[in-house]
């Protein structure tokens, strides 16, 4: 459990410290929209979450956390699931790493992100013109959704299992699987993002191919299994009611109170550890292999948050497009990139390397020439 609690207690300290950077950085200011205007009917959901999402998840907070430790001082395992929950935002643009595939409606309230302030950040962004993540939406909207979630599997699984007492954990985790699946489909792809709050623009084998709001089934895919991990979680509970992360925790001698940090830290860590381990990482891969941006997206500038197209003078990602590394100094430098008009462009201040000859002849190649 310790190593549960080291690891979630590391991963804060990360956060706080490029979140720091970021609202103390040049980074922090709005993404523009742009040119394009949103229609009336996205303009109306993306407010509508941006005035629910953050009561959503203190309403939250205060059934699963404030008022069980009012009650019993004590942090239950749905209490210490909600406050995970509410630390996930910050790995939500993390995919893009390498390259942008995943892109928010810059209509909604932003500060950029804190991409850019993540170390070794290689895809572009400068300020005003980054990946954007509309904060009074997504730190509320990914508690409600994972909890909502969660209980529809744990409820899954009870009803299953009471229905065939015979059925085994693979049985119940592949039925767990097809729910999450679907259940992610029909809130993504069918709702959210038709809805114009988010794209994968840069994703693979989508549905809805060529439209702004192409759902590639990698990401319900993938979003199956962290669900069902989470399910899973919160279900197998020992005979004290905790999480298989959480078990040991009587061999540490401190107040009921510290009990109660280091068990959450240790949901915290592992939370975040699933979410980075299944979900981020094999992204990555999506990110720096991106399909061509589809041209309903590319119209669209509320979509391209200033990364590219339009009159930004850099090509969107796709095969043939290399992929840059960014400076993340805020001063414009970086790598050589593809504009627009498809030809190599390099940031001011920015010095290709010299071409250095190569030696002729024999006899040149020995220890300590020159």
């Amino acid at each position: 459990m310790l190593w549960w609690a080291a690891f979630g207690a590391i991963w804060l300290s990360f956060m706080a410290y490029v979140l720091t950077r970021w609202i103390t950085g040049p980074y922090f200011q709005r993404v523009p929209v742009g040119p394009s205007d949103p229609p009336m009917y996205m303009k109306v959901f993306l407010m509508t979450l941006q005035v629910t999402m953050i009561p959503a998840m203190v309403g939250l907070l205060w059934w699963f956390v404030i008022r069980p430790w009012r009650r019993e001082r004590t942090v239950t395992v749905d209490g210490a699931l909600t406050l995970a929950f509410c630390t996930l935002f910050f790995q939500d643009p993390l995919s893009n790493y390498f390259g942008p595939w995943i892109t928010y409606n810059s209509w909604s309230f932003n500060r950029g992100s804190w991409v850019n302030s993540v170390p070794g950040w290689l895809s572009f962004g400068a300020p005003g013109a980054t990946v954007v993540e509309p904060p009074m939406t997504i730190i509320g909207l990914y508690v409600v959704i994972m909890t909502v979630a969660v209980r529809i599997g744990v409820a899954t699984l009870r009803r299953v299992s009471g229905r065939w007492p015979q059925i085994g954990k693979v049985g119940l985790a592949l039925i767990c699987y097809c729910v999450m699946f679907v259940f992610d489909v029909l809130f993504e792809g069918v709702t959210f993002m038709p809805l114009g709050v988010w794209t994968y623009v840069g994703g693979h084998f989508s549905i809805f191919a060529d439209t702004y709001h192409a759902f590639p089934l990698h990401e319900a895919f993938l979003v199956g299994f962290l669900l069902t991990a989470y399910t899973f979680l919160r279900y197998y509970l020992d005979d004290r009611g905790r999480t298989i992360v959480e078990r040991g925790s009587e061999r540490v001698k401190a107040s009921p109170a510290w009990h109660g940090v280091i068990r959450a830290l240790s949901i915290l860590g592992a939370v975040n550890m699933i979410f980075l381990g299944i979900y981020v990482l094999p992204h990555l891969f999506v990110g720096a292999h991106s399909r061509e941006w589809n041209q309903d997206t590319q119209r669209r500038s509320y979509f391209l948050d200033g990364l590219c197209g339009g009159d930004t003078g850099r090509a969107c990602p796709g095969p043939a497009v290399p992929l840059v590394r960014n400076d993340n100094s805020g001063n414009g430098g970086g790598s050589a990139y593809v504009g627009t008009d498809g030809k190599l462009h390099v940031p001011t201040g920015t010095v290709l390397p010299s071409q250095v000859p190569l030696n002729v002849g024999t006899g040149q190649g020995h220890l300590g020439s020159s």
